[in-house]
This record gives structure tokens, C-alpha cells and sequence, in this order.
């Protein structure tokens, strides 16, 4: 697998990985809107931020890593934020998922990152035990209330 980082002509095989993990995800019973994700994607490309993409043997986007440092709301120190960690489920089972993780981290600490803070939103144990295996220690919880 070839990791890169994406281009406008990613945009489309992005909002189709981005359907898979939208569904996969607790965000399922929400509206998924392929324009507002190609806008987001857009707007961290314009702006400097991560969006790496892995490629199959065939130049295939099967799998990427969306992420984003800020500010902090509270201080001047940058945080990095993991705001999207998806491979598609016949690529799984390999090192693909470390290795995009792996970048995210050194992506983060050469933009000054004082803290890097990814999320699992699939529910998944696996996501959380990679985390783990990776030097990441568990510091909270997400959760989760329907509103309206």
C-alpha cells in the first residue's frame, strides 16, 4: 500500500470511504451529504491540514486519515485531532491502519502538536486497542444521547 496525500481528484473515492465509515460509525442514523464532505475535505486541503489517502497495487483509494491542529480553546498550545480514520473492510486486517496513524503522529508533532488526540466513533475495540499498542492512552469516553 502506497500512502500520499490527497488530491481534488481523491474527492470522490473520499465521500465513497466516507459513506462506508458514516455507516459503520454511531453517526449512522444521521443524513450523510456528499457535498458538505467534499466541501470539508476541501477546506482542511486549502488550509494546510492531513488528508492521506492509501493506495492499492492498482492506484485504488482504499483507506485514509483525515486529520486537523488547532489552537486550543482554553490557551495557546496546538492540539491534533484525528477527524477520520477509515480503511475499507477487504483491506483490513494488516498494518495499513498503524501506518496511517503512524504519519498522523508524525504529521502532528512537525506541526507542533503538544498533544495528538485521536477518537473511536465505530464502537470498535480494535480501534481502541491499536490506539493503545501505538503509545496512546485511553484519557476519556464519547457519548452519546439522541436529541430531536
Amino acid at each position: 500500500m502506497k500512502l500520499r496525500l490527497a488530491t481534488v481528484e481523491d474527492l470522490p473515492a473520499i465521500c465513497v470511504l466516507g459513506r462506508l465509515m458514516h455507516e459503520e460509525s454511531t453517526f449512522a442514523p444521521m443524513d450523510y451529504d456528499i457535498d458538505r464532505v467534499k466541501e470539508t475535505v476541501s477546506d482542511l486541503m486549502d488550509k494546510s491540514q492531513l488528508v492521506l489517502v492509501a493506495e492499492d497495487t492498482n492506484g485504488e483509494v482504499v483507506g485514509g486519515i483525515l486529520g486537523k491542529v488547532t489552537q486550543s480553546w482554553f490557551g495557546n498550545d496546538l492540539v491534533a485531532n484525528e477527524l477520520g480514520l477509515f480503511i475499507h473492510p477487504d483491506h483490513r486486517g494488516g498494518m495499513l491502519a498503524a501506518r496511517l496513524v503512524k504519519t498522523f503522529v508524525r504529521w502532528a508533532r512537525m506541526a507542533g502538536a503538544k498533544q495528538i488526540r485521536p477518537g473511536v466513533i465505530s464502537g470498535c475495540d480494535l480501534a481502541v486497542g491499536l490506539y493503545e499498542r501505538l503509545g496512546f492512552r485511553n484519557c476519556g469516553a464519547t457519548f452519546l444521547m439522541e436529541g430531536a
